[in-house]
């Protein structure tokens, strides 16, 4: 028999005859890859969903008047121009405001005109406590009210009210169909249409200021808002939305990483343990193996080749089985999934592989500084 096939053979034997704590080993490296190949799949798509997510608690990007000191209204127009040079796939919601004072059947109110469809995108904290929500742009007949302003002027959902200027002998006939409240400015005023606001103000095209939910970093968003400003409107983003979204974002990756880490240590004191109780015994194999002749150089490459063949084959495995745990975190967090990263499995391969090196290294160390002798003896 030659060297080499000798070598083969034993190294079968030993994973066949050894299979329970083989398995354990097996076992140990492979949730370690698989969990390290899911938070890198994960970690590298985070960015985008995480981002998405935290757009969804409001506003990030603000566009208002150059000079406020001189003017307190801008063009709607021109904001909508600004607002189609924004890329398609990172605006997610917009909506222009327009605020006036006018008369509400037998009392005065601030009504704050806006777009109906980004409404509940722009100000996700809305919450309706009655009635329905209004999503049509140019519904000029139906308002909402904030719950302040119900109470004190007494109204409820369906009440018909004479909207009208200040001074105006002539109104609107709107109804009111939804009751809301955000624990803001909101819950004192009149939610109406943009078009309608406007022409209760008689200041058509006209708005006070805008908001946006755009997708991208503080920077990014800088970088969008200095590219768009013109003389007359300035944007520029909400700076403790977007700033915070960065810190949060570092934050979940931080943790993740340092989950990472547990696992590989976990699996490091696996493999460590699990290939101790086999080293020792095999202790009369390696002793018998040195007096036929092996040096420990051969005893060395034997028992590293055995372990990096388990070790190889379970971290493959494990890097592929993260990919579908990567899903189902995705959609258990982000409620959507996680695309497929070809370099989560040679990281994931890696790390496992480098871990399981540094585990087996000082078992194997100490089963070669065993007496020979002593070891045939049975001491």
């Amino acid at each position: 028999m030659s060297v080499n096939k000798f070598f083969l053979n034993t190294v079968f034997k030993s994973i066949k005859n050894g299979s329970l704590r083989v398995g354990v080993i097996a076992v140990s490296i492979m949730l370690g890859a698989c969990v390290c190949a899911a938070f890198v799949n994960v970690y590298l798509d985070i960015d985008s969903k995480v981002s998405r997510e935290l757009k969804t608690y409001g506003a990030n990007m603000i566009f208002s008047p150059k000079n406020m000191s001189e003017v307190d209204n801008t063009s709607q127009i021109k904001f909508e121009e600004m607002k189609a040079q924004i890329p398609a796939d990172k605006l997610i919601a917009a909506s222009g405001y327009l605020f006036t004072q006018a008369n509400i059947g037998p009392t005065n109110a601030i009504i704050m005109g806006v777009e109906y469809s980004s409404l509940k995108k722009v100000k996700p904290f809305l919450d309706l406590r009655g009635g329905a929500m209004i999503n049509v742009d140019f519904d000029e007949k139906n308002v909402l009210i904030g719950t302040d302003l119900a109470k004190q002027a007494g109204f409820k959902v369906g009440d018909e009210i004479d909207l009208r200027a200040i001074g105006a002998n002539k109104g609107e006939k709107v109804k009111i169909k939804g009751i809301i409240a955000t624990g803001d400015k909101e819950d004192a005023l009149l939610i109406t249409s943009l078009g309608l606001a406007q022409k209760i103000s008689n200041l058509t095209d006209r708005i006070n200021y805008a908001e946006a939910v755009v997708l991208g970093n503080f920077d990014e968003i800088s970088e969008l808002g200095k590219k768009l400003s013109n003389d007359e409107i300035l944007a520029k983003p909400v700076a403790k939305i977007s700033k915070s979204e960065g810190l949060i974002l570092e934050k979940i990756k931080l943790l993740m990483a340092l989950v990472s880490l547990v696992i590989l240590l976990i699996t490091s004191m696996c493999v460590n343990t699990t290939l101790s109780a086999i080293l020792l015994s095999r202790s009369k194999e390696i002793a018998l193996l040195r007096a036929i002749g092996a040096s420990k150089k051969n005893i060395l490459n034997l028992f590293g080749f055995e372990t990096f063949s388990i070790a190889f084959m379970s971290a493959f495995l494990g890097a592929i089985l993260g990919y579908f745990l990567a899903q189902a975190l995705g959609y258990a967090i982000f409620n959507s999934g996680i695309d497929f990263r070809v370099l989560s499995i040679p990281i994931a391969m890696i790390l496992s592989l480098v871990f399981a090196t540094i585990a087996a290294f000082y078992p194997i160390k100490r089963a070669l500084q065993n007496e020979m002798a002593q070891t045939l003896r049975g001491e």
